[in-house]
């Protein structure tokens, strides 16, 4: 019997392309390939993972504070459903008696070296302990690569730091993870029930970041201000130019401050009265700049730019950049954190490129190989860039049937591919300042010289998009004729959507103070490109986060868990700190001045230090007096998640139906006041609906527009009466939820008007009823929301027969420059 040499890669792509390489014929079976001395298989990604604590130990089976924490000695492995017949493919080729050696080629990194640990622990049996094993370290798949990697296998003595770091992370991800979430459902289902409260290392980060952008969204107070823009007249035209403070220096104290901003009418008006009528000094500056291509794309890059362009989740761009290099073979593998090529890939890109000349862009294909644009550039080809897959391109087969949404992330990858080598966009930007007085005016022109890149994607010289300024002769007087001045509010910094969520992900060691941590996080940030999907994707799905159009939303399980976090003092596993101080100190182990045994006793210390603060919570708990404290006499307390009184005899949620209720709001409902409506109330299955609200007997009421059975039509009907229904002339009242006419407070389905008080999240106020009761139409009404959660403007039109419908502005039309 031959001895043989297993070669098992991370996925069966590479090792098709290791089989094309090696020396002899392979014969292709299910699971592997067979040559006389090469046997070569893969994985699927990951096969095997750390058991759960109730496959450990039955004892497990029941979610008992008391069991916790969970610290096993050792961490028991089993096979990943789904993909055990390639495992059990794998464990019948690793034992087999005539392979002695066995080569890792999974990805070069801290990732594919726990892939293959994991497998060959998973079937570790005292055969395999006679058998050897080295590394191929591959950082670029090209013929050469391959041969060089294989002339130069690493001993497995050399890979058992980047071994100890991967183990490391994977089983203190499972003890935090598995402990937290243990700890703090036992704690919320305390009473009764079972609240599944998930908590990890990197989702609770992830969390926190949109949780503290809504709370400023929630606090923020919105401050007017003014913006005046001049109409410049000389023989035969005209020109528009905004007020600008010339002194202004971006990076003072107020981050709203802004050089064209007025922050009182005063201001404004002074200053139409200083300049209006009067003749202006006007200076010129023009300076041609350059702009390069962006780079190529990575997975989160990728991700970020076909949300935005397209609205495509994160994980259907996964799916669908998947499909394109499993099924389609026209893309390289996606799952990649670098946006670089290995220094040895320019005769790839330029085969690549000339594949490309009979494709779409094919016109941009021949230019850049004609002009001899593909050249070696450290900005595209860098070794040190590269950690497990160099950045994602085309490969040199051209697709024939995709879907429209895979043509589209197809395109975007073709037209970065050949963008990334063109010359750079040339534009002359030209800046004019209009002097009246001692007031200046700013009036900006940007005019594209040379295309370059953008012509990839459709931009041109003569393509209209220019703002060209009409050149002011000579001599020429210049009068400023008309000053608009435009009243505009501060606003809020916008919810996170998932393109900008990913980059918050990747570039969270931006969040991190300490200098030493925020470095080791950044080649990784919070998650990798592969899992930033899976996490956004299971935060939605454990009711944490909603999605509302583009945007993502926390939700008020969301608010409770970081209040509950920093009640308990366990806030670190909300922070992206404890992701930095965690990669720090693998990187220690990196190099040999920190060892795997002091990295998880530290972890198990950790662990223990979480239980323990949510065990003694309730015990050590200090809670401080309500800032609205006392309501008629009586104190409250705050809790994480509620008000409580000084006798305990009254309890009300801090976050009612979804919603975060606000002091004032707390006060009216303790009160007995119905409070609403309000549109921003969310079902468990996270569905907004509209209701008003009250507290009766210590329990929270909903009152639905749809619903008058529990109001007052007596009491209702002797307050004021807003006109009368065009339907059948019955007077129309206000209630908690909307506005109805007599007939239907008495219940008549047919004829009753009913109008909600909130149509489109915004709420119709008295006057606008009266309004559509006398002239059957609004005034113009700003702050609707779309379906689509677009804000609009529109007048409120109310027909004979009790239905509403919207009527439309006319659009603006923008001045010409």
């Amino acid at each position: 019997m031959t001895d043989k040499i297993l070669i098992i890669a991370e996925k069966p792509s590479v090792a098709s392309d290791l089989v094309k390489i090696l020396p002899g014929k392979f014969s292709k079976e299910k699971t592997h390939f067979e040559g006389d001395i090469y046997v070569v298989s893969f994985a699927i990604g990951h096969l095997v993972s750390i058991c759960y604590p109730e496959e450990i130990d039955p004892v497990y089976q029941k979610w008992d504070m008391g069991n916790l924490p969970i610290l096993p000695e050792t961490f028991p492995l089993k096979g990943l459903e789904g993909t055990k017949s390639q495992l059990n493919a794998l464990q019948k080729l690793i034992r087999r008696k005539d392979i002695k050696q066995i080569i890792n080629a999974c990805d070069a990194g801290r990732e594919g070296e726990l892939i293959f640990k994991y497998i060959i622990k998973f079937v570790w049996n005292n055969s395999i302990a006679q058998k050897t094993f080295k590394r191929l370290w591959l950082q670029s798949m090209t013929a050469d690569a391959i041969k060089k990697a294989f002339s130069s296998l690493r001993d497995n003595s050399e890979m058992a730091p980047l071994e100890d770091t991967a183990l490391c992370r994977s089983e203190s991800d499972w003890l935090i993870g598995i402990n937290a979430t243990r700890a703090l459902t036992g704690y919320n289902s305390r009473k009764g029930g079972f609240f599944l409260t998930p908590c990890g290392r990197v989702q609770t980060p992830t969390l926190s970041l949109l949780v503290k952008r809504e709370r400023t969204r929630l606090e923020f107070i919105p401050r007017p201000y003014w913006s005046l823009h001049a109409h410049f007249h000389f023989p035969d035209e005209t020109y528009e130019g905004k007020w600008i403070d010339p002194a202004f220096i971006k990076g003072g104290n107020d981050q709203y401050d802004r050089a064209d901003r007025l922050w009182n009418k005063q201001d404004a008006d002074r200053i139409i009265a200083k300049c209006l009528g009067k003749q202006a000094k006007v200076e010129e500056q023009s300076k041609k700049n350059s702009q390069n291509s962006p780079q190529l794309f990575d997975l989160t890059l990728l991700q970020r730019e076909a949300n935005s362009r397209f609205g495509f989740s994160a994980k259907n761009t996964l799916g669908l950049a998947q499909a394109l290099y499993e099924r389609h073979k026209v893309l390289t593998y996606p799952r990649t954190d670098s946006k670089h090529l290995p220094e040895d890939y320019l005769n790839t890109v330029k085969d690549i490129t000339t594949h490309q000349t009979d494709w779409e862009f094919g016109t941009f294909a021949r230019e850049s190989l004609a002009k001899n644009y593909l050249r070696l550039d450290k900005r595209i080809f860098n070794n040190s860039k590269i950690s497990d897959h160099h950045a994602i391109i085309p490969t040199t087969v051209l697709p024939s049937r995709l879907t429209e949404p895979e043509a589209k992330i197809y395109r975007m990858v073709v037209q970065r591919f050949l963008a990334v080598f063109f010359p750079p966009a040339v534009f002359l930007n030209t800046r004019r300042f209009s002097q009246v007085e001692d007031e200046t005016f700013l009036t900006e022109g940007k005019i594209l010289l040379e295309a370059g890149w953008k012509a990839i994607y459709g931009s041109s010289i003569d393509d209209g998009q220019d703002r060209i300024l009409a050149p002011v002769p000579a001599g020429a007087e210049v009068t400023c004729r008309e000053i608009e001045a435009e009243d505009h509010e501060t606003t809020p910094p916008p919810r996170f959507n998932e393109a900008t969520l990913l980059s918050a992900m990747e570039n969270s060691d931006k969040l991190v103070e300490d200098e030493d941590l925020a470095d080791a996080m950044k080649e990784r940030g919070l998650g990798t490109p592969a899992t930033r999907a899976a996490i956004i994707e299971k935060l939605i799905k454990e009711k944490y986060v909603v999605r509302e159009g583009k945007d993502l939303t926390p939700t008020g399980k969301a608010f409770e868990l970081l209040a509950l976090l920093e009640a308990m003092k366990i806030e670190v596993l909300a922070s992206p700190e404890l992701t930095g101080e965690w990669e720090y100190k693998l990187n220690r182990i990196l190099k040999g001045e920190f060892t795997r045994d002091q990295f998880m006793a530290e972890i198990r210390a950790m662990t223990q230090n979480i239980i323990d603060r949510v065990k003694n919570f309730e015990t050590e708990e200090v809670r401080a007096e309500a800032p609205f404290s006392p309501v008629d006499g009586v104190r409250f307390f705050m809790s994480p998640t509620a008000y409580v009184s000084e006798d305990q005899k009254t309890r009300i949620r801090k976050i009612i139906g979804g919603r975060i209720m606000s002091a004032e709001e707390i006060v009216a409902l303790l009160k007995g006041e119905t409070i609403g409506p309000f549109s921003d109330f969310r079902s468990k299955k996270g569905k907004s609906f509209v209701a008003s609200v009250k507290f009766v007997n210590n329990k929270i009421e909903f009152i639905f527009a749809s619903s008058h059975a529990d109001l007052d039509t007596d009491a209702i009907k002797q307050g004021k009466s807003l006109g009368l229904s065009p339907v059948d002339q019955t007077r129309v009242f206000a209630t908690p939820a909307a506005y109805m006419s007599e007939s239907a407070l008495d219940g008549d389905e047919k004829k009753g008007l009913k109008i909600s008080r909130i149509i489109l999240s915004k709420e119709l106020l008295e006057q606008h009823i009266e309004q559509l009761l006398i002239d059957g139409k609004t005034e113009l009404i700003t702050g609707f929301i779309s379906k689509k959660k677009k804000p609009f403007d529109a007048y409120l039109l109310l027909a004979k027969n009790g239905t509403l419908s919207f009527e439309f502005p006319p659009r603006k039309t923008k001045a010409k420059q």
